[in-house]
């Protein structure tokens, strides 16, 4: 397998790099979101015109929303002046990353994408397989990200790939609809549970990403799981009976996994949760998951041998799937 490079920031060609450097200028914000959004609508370039897109502002006092459609072709001077007009300490602002043939942010109208984005709320962003492209923080250790993918997808597509994204790794299950508005960089988030932090970039590299999200399959199990409710038995079934039995079920990347003996990439928790979720799906126990963790390099060189962890890894993945249908 590649091994990912590390997740911290690195140069990349985009205006991204060089934007956001001082977030208590507004002025200089401005500039920076105008720039940040004609890095994301430069990705646009080959799905021809016309080409929309949308901007947002919510109000602060009277919790109004204001949505404006641009077109991208020459609407890129209305966003200085809507941004000017609707400011970040009066109004949450955001913006929709895909591309519409309408003035209309309806899914039916929606073009094919090159992104994918999750709402990931509380999730741990470096979790991600594959890391996003794009990460900022919109409150107290609450993310977004987008992923840039390395060739257009329709909408459709482009929104399963954002779904797995988000079910996989405990994202906002009700965030992969091609319409999804993001908050904006740059911007105030104003929820009064908050003391009006701003909304910044954690992580940028706009390098485009060839590998996808593991697809996601119809789950056999018809019972919800919690951490409380797993007690596996890791020396019940031996790990490669288990992976033979389910092979035909199992991702490839989920095959090689299992068979691993040495620990090739550094996100430890991504490749603990492949396993278990792919799995999960193809139908193992508990105990035949925790057969095929227990002497898992990526399992051992994270926890150990802690039999609490290895029950608390099955819990938490398991649980955080469901048990449905």
């Amino acid at each position: 397998m590649k091994t990912k490079k590390p997740y911290k920031p690195t140069k990349h060609p985009r205006n991204t790099a060089r934007i956001f450097k001082n977030l208590d200028d507004d002025a200089d914000v401005i500039r920076s979101q105008f720039h940040f959004l004609q890095d994301v609508w430069d990705f646009w370039d080959d799905i021809g015109d016309p080409v929309y897109t949308f901007l947002a502002f919510k109000k602060v006092t009277t919790g109004k929303w204001v949505e404006q459609a641009i077109k991208a072709s020459d609407g890129l001077s209305e966003v200085t002046l809507l941004l000017t007009k609707y400011p970040r300490w009066d109004y949450d602002q955001y913006y929709c990353p895909n591309p519409f043939s309408e003035p209309r942010r309806k899914r039916q109208y929606a073009l094919p994408t090159r992104f994918g984005w999750c709402d990931m709320d509380e999730s741990d962003p470096e979790e991600y397989d594959p890391w996003a492209s794009l990460v900022w923080e919109t409150s107290p250790d609450r993310y977004q990200g987008l992923w840039v993918w390395d060739k257009t997808h329709s909408a459709g597509e482009a929104e399963k790939f954002s779904k797995a994204l988000a079910y996989r790794h405990g994202g906002d299950k009700n965030g992969w609809s091609a319409t999804k508005m993001l908050r904006l960089i740059g911007s105030v988030n104003h929820k009064p549970e908050y003391d009006e932090p701003f909304v910044h970039t954690v992580y940028c590299d706009w390098t485009k990403i060839a590998s996808r999200p593991m697809p996601l399959k119809g789950r056999r199990h018809s019972w919800p799981v919690s951490m409380a409710e797993v007690d596996a038995n890791p020396n019940k079934h031996d790990r490669l009976a288990v992976l033979k039995k389910y092979w035909k079920e199992l991702h490839p990347k989920v095959r090689t996994l299992i068979r691993n003996r040495k620990a090739y990439e550094p996100n430890r928790s991504a490749q603990i949760f492949h396993m278990i979720a792919g799995l999960h799906e193809a139908g193992a126990s508990h105990d035949e998951i925790a057969a095929a963790l227990w002497d898992s390099p990526y399992f051992f060189e994270k926890h150990g041998y802690d039999i609490g962890k290895l029950n608390d890894e099955i819990g938490r993945v398991v649980g955080r799937l469901g048990g449905g249908k």
